[in-house]
């Protein structure tokens, strides 16, 4: 994809050459979609038995659907998304240096992986060269001049900081620090959320051709045969993993050192 040195005459090769300074934006997106619909695939037609169950046979082509779908995306963007995520990993050492002659060193590299990453990466690593003042080079005179003290992590963008209070509460996770598995705990704490909440209020069990009965989970984790009832209905165990997905949520904001 990105990586490619030629030309792709073709439309495909043409749209996504336009896109230049997109595209770790645009595969990061492409990632995580993919990794989402392979995991609901899997839980959906073989964790939950989904296929058998004649209330849920309405999205099971669906789920098949974007389970291959997801499996494809996968396989063909995950390489990519590991490659950009190699060259922002060297980005970001190269930006915690703080001697001149290192930044010398490895000027070349950097301005390549920033180029590669896009417009924001492109102005740190501008902003990096001017305070040891180092002259700018010609490809990223454009970029728009920042701070670094600015841009540690430190917008107010939920979704795009990785820099969260989760990620600081659990130092020894690093993963957490990375714009991929940042995204993913905001959509699957967010659907886990909206379904329970769903099931709770309106239901998501079917009795009777009638969709709207709450799926008892304390009763069900217990054993119970009777665990469906006319929504809305309320059950311990659904509070408690409510009041957990919200807190999880919630620690994905943006870390501020003077809140915490």
């Amino acid at each position: 994809m990105a990586r490619r040195d030629e030309r792709n005459p073709s439309f495909f090769g043409r749209l996504w050459d336009s896109q230049r300074g997109r595209h770790f934006q645009i595969v990061t997106n492409v990632s995580i979609l993919s990794v989402a619909l392979l995991v609901w695939g899997v839980i959906f037609l073989f964790g939950l038995s989904g296929p058998t169950d004649p209330s849920k046979e309405n999205i099971v082509t669906l789920s098949w659907i974007g389970m291959l779908a997801g499996a494809i995306g996968t396989f063909y963007v995950g390489p990519e998304f590991f490659f950009y995520m190699e060259k922002k990993q060297l980005l970001d050492d190269i930006l915690q240096l703080d001697s001149r002659a290192e930044v010398l060193r490895r000027r070349k590299e950097g301005e390549e992986a920033a180029i590669m990453l896009g417009a924001k990466h492109m102005s740190m690593m501008r902003a990096l060269l001017e305070s040891h003042n180092i002259p700018v080079g010609k490809n990223l005179n454009n970029s728009t001049k920042i701070s670094l003290d600015n841009n540690t992590g430190k917008e107010h963008y939920w979704w795009n900081n990785p820099n969260s209070v989760i990620s600081r509460q659990l130092p020894g996770l690093n993963l957490l620090r990375e714009l991929f598995f940042h995204r993913m705990i905001i959509i699957l704490t967010s659907v886990t959320l909206v379904s329970l909440l769903w099931n709770m209020i309106f239901g998501l069990a079917s009795m009777n051709g009638s969709r709207e009965y709450t799926l008892d989970l304390t009763e069900r984790i217990s054993g119970s045969t009777s665990f469906h009832y006319l929504a809305p209905h309320v059950d311990p165990v659904s509070i408690i993993l409510i009041l957990f997905f919200f807190y999880l949520l919630y620690s994905t904001r943006p870390y501020d050192i003077k809140e915490n």
